[in-house]
């Protein structure tokens, strides 16, 4: 019997990328007779990597396809490599919307955001305080409305990523992991607390320091200068090694971010900082792996949540929600989730 053959469509972001690969692992394995072609960015290629089921188009779309045109012939590319016969759109975004106007003759599937509910969820006043459905079960219901079926439901301790290198540097030590970068100002914790956290960590511990870009690796690195238990990780390895380390950690210490989906999703307890953003919205760390919340509550701060992705300035002004948060609560959670 011939598989059906899905387009899954999801560019960005990274985090949002990384939420569809348990989907799509649950469908595979639960629908033998299913192939899913996943259209992305080619930096999130290496996610996808190991699964029979699972293959992967690579798409720069603000430089080889961009525009319409670019649209048109990245179209022409799926067709002659692959016989589509469903469009799954899980990012639900302009482009998107203009890139299934080339695959007209097929059925497509699209995702709701649920934009009303977060809404809600974030105005300034009579904020709508409820757990909105995580974006694994928003993915999922796009599969099920396209007749497949998806059971999230995952083993403790499991790690989705598979075809990683081995791991490149020596494990003499325990290993924390800290991320302490996120992709919008209202989702960082301060360096300063960062700080006073490494120094409470025990030394018995190795500290690895994850992040990306140029700015954030030379911050990391001062801090590999002021601690010599400290590692960098930020800017030496490949995202494939850095995923093979991540999975050897004892636990992850990040933000509302994607490490802290990297991390979730190799079986790693995770402890993540939330400031200006909250898990009701969708986007907490999945998987049954132990995790910790840090956070200063809504009752005491009830402004929280001022933004779904964090990106909104803080209309207090200093983002109480991040300064508030003292180094002891992410230690004491640290230390609860440590292996």
């Amino acid at each position: 019997m011939k598989p059906s053959t899905h387009l899954v469509i999801r560019f960005s972001a990274m985090g949002d990328v990384l939420l569809t690969l348990p989907v799509l692992v649950a469908a595979g394995e639960q629908n033998p007779h299913v192939e899913f072609v996943v259209l992305t960015r080619p930096k999130f290629a290496v996610f996808f990597e190991g699964y029979s089921f699972i293959k992967v188009i690579s798409a720069d779309v603000d430089k080889d396809f961009k525009g319409l045109y670019g649209l048109w012939r990245l179209s022409r590319l799926i067709r002659s490599a692959y016989a589509i016969d469903y469009i799954l759109d899980l990012h639900q975004h302009l482009r998107t919307r203009f890139l299934k106007l080339f695959f007209v003759d097929k059925k497509a599937f699209t995702l709701d955001k649920g934009r009303a509910a977060k809404k809600a969820l974030v105005r300034k006043e009579n904020k709508l305080r409820t757990q909105l459905p995580h974006a694994t079960e928003r993915y999922a219901e796009v599969l099920r409305k396209a007749g497949l079926k998806v059971d999230l439901g995952q083993k403790s301790g499991q790690n989705y990523f598979k075809n990683l290198p081995p791991v490149p540097l020596e494990k003499s030590k325990k290993w924390v992991g800290i991320a302490p970068f996120a992709q919008h100002k209202g989702k960082i914790w301060p360096i300063g607390k960062i700080k006073e956290l490494i120094q409470e960590i025990p030394k018995e511990y190795e500290i690895l320091l994850f992040g990306g870009g140029q700015k954030e690796t030379e911050i990391l690195s001062t801090l590999t200068q002021l601690f010599p238990h400290c590692t960098l990780i930020a800017g030496k390895y490949s995202l494939k090694e850095e995923l093979a380390i991540i999975s050897k950690l004892e636990v992850m210490l990040c933000m509302d971010s994607s490490n802290m989906h990297m991390a979730a999703l190799s079986g790693i307890p995770t402890v993540s900082i939330w400031g200006a953003t909250h898990i009701a919205a969708g986007f907490g760390p999945f998987g049954s792996q132990p995790h910790q919340i840090v956070e200063v509550s809504p009752a005491e701060l009830p402004c929280r949540p001022c933004s779904i992705f964090g990106q909104k300035p803080c209309y207090i002004g200093d983002y109480p929600c991040l300064h508030k948060l003292p180094a002891s609560s992410a230690l004491q959670a640290i230390n609860q989730l440590a292996k």
